[in-house]
Formats: structure tokens, C-alpha cells, sequence
């Protein structure tokens, strides 16, 4: 009896040996799932974080100049003399962009813009159009008008006048600051470049362009 009773248990102990290896084996399996599942949480979370970080550094934090142009102009009045003094006498409304593409605003300093013929200043009936200190707020375009009136006097003009066409340069320079959310600051200043070509006979300006 006793040796039957020693063979049945052999069984029941085998058994139990198998179900602990089992549970073990589940259990460093679940716990190999559980540190895949948190490196994969971990890895999404720093590429994440990397592509938030490029985002703000080549877009919100990266300052770019303001442009500063003249973005149209019109005639009132424009009289040519064809003589020994080779006299143009124009009067004319102009509009002046300030274009801040940038996520703060631009504070910027007053500043004058002077017209030019082929390198020579040209005076002004008032002097030089002066822009007056302002902000442009974040993403927008600050536009400012203004009117002139300028005189040829003096100047060798009988190519232009004889073809009809007269081209001259406006130049400035403006100096500011970008802010944003007071948090960061940077100067910056922007310069004006711009030609355009006038039209004697039809009295118009066209072909405005700046670099």
C-alpha cells in the first residue's frame, strides 16, 4: 500500500512544478511587455519633444528681417521742361510698407527716405519724407502714406525726356527691435531699395521694384 501511495504522488508534484515554471515564465514575459511598452512610450515622447522644438526654432523663434518697401505711388502733378535747365517738377502720393512675417511684434525708430537719380539726391519741396517712429504688430504689415514733391534742377535729363521715361531710387534705412512675449529680443534693421520708372507722357509710375 504504501509503495502505490509513493508512485501516485510522483504525479501531482510534476504537475506543480510545471504550473510554477509556467507562471514564472508568463511573468517575465509580461514584464519584458511591460519595458518594450514604456521604451516605445519613452521613444514617441522625445521624438515628440524634438519635433515641438524644430517647430518653435525655425518658425516662432527664428526672427526674420522686416521688409521695408514702397508699395505703390501715384502722380498729382507732373511738368516737364525740355530746356537748358531740363526741369521735371512732380508731386506725388506714395504708400511705404513696414512687413514684419515674424511672431512678435517690431518696434522701430523714426527714419528718412531720400529719392535719387542716377546716384544724385534729389531735394525734396519739405526735405526728406520722414517716418516716424511706430510697431508693427506680430505677422502683419504697417503701411504709411505719405506726399512729396520733388525737383530735377540742375540735372542732364534730355535722354529721359526724349525717350519718355525717367527712372529713379528711393533709399532709407530703419532700425528696430523684435520682441516676443518679452521673452526674447533681437535688433534688427532693414533698408530700403526700391526703383521705379515714370511714365512723362501718361503721368503714371510703373515697374516698382525693390531688392
Amino acid at each position: 500500500m504504501s509503495r502505490n501511495n509513493t508512485e501516485q504522488v510522483h504525479p501531482a508534484q510534476n504537475d506543480d512544478v510545471e504550473t510554477a515554471s509556467m507562471d514564472e515564465s508568463n511573468s517575465k514575459e509580461s514584464h519584458q511587455k511591460r519595458g518594450m511598452k514604456r521604451l516605445c512610450i519613452a521613444t514617441i515622447i522625445v521624438l515628440l519633444f524634438t519635433v515641438v522644438v524644430l517647430v518653435f526654432t525655425t518658425t516662432i523663434f527664428h526672427v526674420h528681417t522686416p521688409k521695408f518697401r514702397i508699395r505703390s505711388m501715384t502722380i498729382d502733378e507732373l511738368t516737364t521742361k525740355s530746356s537748358s535747365n531740363n526741369v521735371i517738377d512732380m508731386k506725388f502720393e506714395a504708400e511705404i510698407g513696414i512687413k514684419n512675417t515674424n511672431f512678435g511684434h517690431f518696434d522701430f525708430e523714426k527714419t528718412q527716405v531720400g529719392f535719387f537719380y542716377r546716384g544724385t539726391h534729389l531735394a525734396l519741396a519739405d526735405g526728406d519724407v520722414l517716418v516716424e517712429e511706430g510697431k508693427v504688430k506680430p505677422r502683419s504689415t504697417k503701411k504709411i502714406q505719405f506726399t512729396a514733391e520733388i525737383g530735377t534742377k540742375n540735372l542732364i535729363l534730355d535722354d529721359d525726356i526724349e525717350s519718355g521715361f525717367l527712372t529713379l531710387t528711393s533709399k532709407a534705412k530703419i532700425n528696430g527691435t523684435f520682441h516676443f512675449m518679452e521673452l526674447i529680443k533681437r535688433n534688427r534693421s532693414s533698408e530700403m531699395n526700391c526703383s521705379f520708372t515714370i511714365n512723362l507722357d501718361k503721368k503714371v509710375v510703373q515697374d516698382i521694384n525693390c531688392q
